[in-house]
């Protein structure tokens, strides 16, 4: 895999950027570019459904389906928010762990799927570690309870760990041109970056240089050949709607918080969960088939 310059130069830009900013742009700064970029690369699910479907025109039960798992996703924080939030977390992490590997492994079989969750476990612990007090805060209000520096430090080490083991269980899946001395220095990237920085900033810059913008190439490819600036206009034309009514709902939250003493940062999360599930799910199937 050819080493990611432009992702690696856009990073040190956007950490530089937290020295000669106050911490209060940073937080602007992260929404921005979560609510732009991010939200944008999960708005076209209805396309790649019918891309997975091989259909021309998606059947209304799939969308009435996708728009249930939305709503059953924020049900469920507000009837079982531990469920829903360890789900989420799990989730997340495999969703996070199979954009960074697929295109490198040669089969996507048990071994290779659980390298994508233990892979996600890591980068979501080296962040919840190193913002422990954060993140603490944010699950406190969402669940009712305050986890511990010590808890997250096992979290960190259990994805270590299950990394190390799975990575070499996997070394003959990977593809001829997987250079593993660069993922460990995206691993210490990432490291640095968790801890030098505040958590929804650096929780931003991951999603949506690590994550986000590479899922929309993979994405353009798919629903039109060749990510080029042409498709990439077409492709935000046509997620412009779908990304409209995710605005339009966090605003709707946005606008509730203030008659409830909850900080809007766990709102946020709590939104971007909801919508995830969702997307992680027709990823699934997309990289699938």
């Amino acid at each position: 895999m050819k080493f990611p310059v432009f992702n690696l130069i856009l990073t040190v830009f956007l950490f530089w950027l937290t020295t000669q900013i106050s911490t209060s742009y940073e937080e602007y700064l992260s929404y921005f570019f979560i609510l732009t970029i991010g939200i944008i690369h999960g708005s076209n699910d209805i396309s790649l459904i019918r891309v997975v479907k091989k259909q021309k025109k998606l059947s209304v039960k799939y969308l009435l389906f996708y728009i249930g798992l939305v709503l059953l996703n924020i049900t469920a924080f507000l009837i079982l928010p531990i469920l829903a939030l360890v789900f989420f977390v799990f989730i997340s992490c495999y969703h996070f762990g199979e954009q960074h590997f697929h295109n490198q492994m040669t089969h996507l079989n048990l071994w290779a799927r659980l390298l994508f969750l233990s892979y996600g476990c890591l980068i979501f612990g080296l962040l919840f570690y190193f913002n422990s007090e954060s993140t603490s805060l944010i699950i406190n209000e969402l669940i009712g309870y305050a986890l511990t520096e010590q808890q997250f430090l096992w979290f960190m080490g259990f994805g270590i760990v299950s990394t190390i083991i799975l990575y070499g269980l996997n070394l003959k899946n990977f593809g001829q041109d997987t250079n593993h001395f660069q993922e460990l220095f995206l691993i210490f990237l990432f490291a640095i970056l968790f801890k030098l920085a505040a958590l929804l900033w650096a929780f931003a810059i991951y999603f949506v240089v690590w994550h986000s913008i590479p899922s929309l190439m993979d994405q353009i490819k798919t629903l039109y050949g060749e990510s080029n600036k042409v498709n990439i206009v077409q492709y935000i034309k046509s997620s412009f709607v779908y990304w409209l009514i995710s605005i339009v709902g966090l605003v709707l939250l946005y606008v509730a918080t203030t008659y409830f003493s909850i900080n809007f940062v766990t709102v946020f999360f709590a939104f971007l969960a909801a919508i995830t599930v969702p997307h992680v799910i027709v990823m699934y199937f997309l990289y699938r088939n």
